[in-house]
């Protein structure tokens, strides 16, 4: 048998749906934001792609503030050797969750690390957004969600996000690959010697500074 780490609050996907209406606060969703964002970071410096970023995937261990880690990336089934791609191998399948896929993955281009970046966007825009990206009234179908996104289009900023938490997410999920923010961006931008303050992370701030 296998033994695994106890999350006690399922995964991040659970815990949104559970507090629909009695939502984490704001400096937790920044500090969930963070926790995915250093797996994602670690897998990336070791030359991973996971391929199946969402917050089904990231689990949730603790809710206390005080603790280094809060939630823990998880499932790696999909994940693969970024070296594969200098091989005849070409990553053209659509693997992942369509709702957090790439447009370059939807279309079935060849795609790399900024795949993974685009579906933390969308994670992140549900986390802090503490919403669905693409709600089913709008999104019945998951072929509706590809033809959104590989049109260019993306969903439109929550009254949960500020305007500097939504300028992040736009660089994240911008249709080119090249021009999305790479994970140590992204890290750097929200992590620091401050990471908080005495109430609030300073990216949670309207008027932050990156």
């Amino acid at each position: 048998c296998m033994v695994t780490e106890l999350a006690p609050f399922g995964s991040l996907k659970d815990l949104i749906s559970e507090r629909k209406d009695n939502p984490i606060d704001t400096e937790m969703r920044i500090k969930f934001c963070l926790d995915c964002a250093k797996g994602i970071k670690y897998l990336h410096d070791n030359g991973i792609l996971h391929r199946d970023i969402k917050p089904h995937n990231f689990l949730i261990t603790s809710l206390d503030s005080n603790v280094n880690v809060n939630c823990k990336l998880t499932d790696f089934g999909s994940a693969r050797n970024i070296n594969l791609l200098m091989t005849n191998m070409t990553f053209t399948q659509g693997i992942g969750t369509p709702k957090y896929m790439a447009p370059e993955i939807l279309n079935k281009d060849k795609y790399k690390k900024p795949a993974d970046i685009f579906s933390f966007a969308i994670t992140m825009y549900e986390i802090i957004g503490w919403c669905d990206a693409f709600p089913k009234e709008e999104f019945k179908y998951s072929w509706d969600i590809a033809e959104f996104v590989v049109n260019g289009k993306r969903p439109e900023k929550p009254s949960e996000l500020s305007n500097s938490q939504f300028d992040i997410i736009q660089q994240s999920w911008c249709e080119k690959a090249n021009q999305r923010l790479q994970i140590e961006e992204w890290t750097e931008m929200t992590c620091g010697e401050t990471i908080f303050d005495s109430n609030i992370n300073h990216w949670g701030k309207e008027n932050s500074e990156f």
